[in-house]
């Protein structure tokens, strides 16, 4: 039904960086549907890495150019999320992540109104740090 196990780029997972400080962390997911979809559609975002969860403040969402908080989500209604197309999230953790293996899950929550069940999609893989 749906395309979780496309959604995770298993080898994007990187240290963000600004001025020589790991900041956090970025990976990069596609749409978990089949079509894409305005951003404001976009529910909510949840990621998981090592049994640490994150979420609201914690993460920003970047596509077609335009990077944007969950909190600004729901007004963002001049930028898609085209199927197939890979959006990045940024993830603040001060320092990063150690070197190696690390489990992840990202779960999504897409509206879309012919669906009024549908809940979080999620994924989850071993990932390197790039």
């Amino acid at each position: 039904m749906m395309y979780e196990k496309y959604m995770l780029c298993k080898d994007s997972l990187a240290n963000w960086e600004e001025d020589g400080e790991a900041l956090g962390y970025s990976l990069q997911i596609r749409i978990p549907y089949y079509r894409g979809v305005p951003l404001s559609f976009l529910e909510d975002i949840l990621v998981e890495v090592d049994g640490e969860k994150f979420t609201g403040d914690d993460l920003t969402f970047t596509v077609s150019g335009g990077t944007f908080t969950l909190q600004e989500m729901p007004t963002i209604t001049f930028f898609r999320w085209e199927f197939g197309e890979k959006a990045t999230l940024h993830i603040r953790k001060p320092g990063g992540l150690k070197p190696g293996t690390h489990n992840v899950v990202v779960g999504v929550l897409l509206r879309i109104s012919y669906l009024p069940f549908m809940g979080y999609v999620n994924a989850w893989a071993d990932m390197e740090l790039a």
